[in-house]
């Protein structure tokens, strides 16, 4: 069981990796927000001052039930893995890629496209066409 001094210590490292709260509006929502990358908590009110006042108490509450555990483990939940990003993963620095873009063409063009040194045809034919 977290005792309120506990608390309060986890709290005040808590609000020093934060560092200064700095709402932002969001006209999504129509509210003042505050959130931190390193804590899973968000706080929403109609002004900035009153997320500057209420969020380290909704961080309290987190910290508390974090302490006790009593969270569900989706929230504070760790993955094996790299996530996708490994050392030496991925192209080489330096190489490019022509970029290209998806379309849908009828079946038949899809298979000539397809076909190997069609592409070069293709561009040559676009050189010499002149739109009107």
């Amino acid at each position: 069981m977290a005792t309120k001094k506990e608390i309060d210590e986890q709290l005040a490292l808590a609000m020093e990796e934060i560092g200064e709260i700095q709402p932002w509006f969001d006209p999504e929502v129509n509210a003042w927000v505050f959130e931190h990358a390193l804590y899973p908590v968000s706080y929403a009110a109609n002004t900035a001052k009153k997320v500057i006042k209420n969020y380290p108490l909704h961080l309290r509450d987190f910290l508390q039930e974090r302490m006790r555990n009593n969270l569900a483990p989706l929230i504070e939940g760790m993955t094996k893995g790299h996530g996708g990003k490994r050392k030496g993963a991925g192209r080489p620095t330096g190489t490019t890629k022509e970029s290209t873009r998806q379309i849908r063409v009828p079946e038949d063009i899809a298979r000539w496209l397809k076909m190997p040194g069609v592409i070069p045809q293709v561009r040559s034919i676009m050189r010499a066409y002149k739109p009107l």
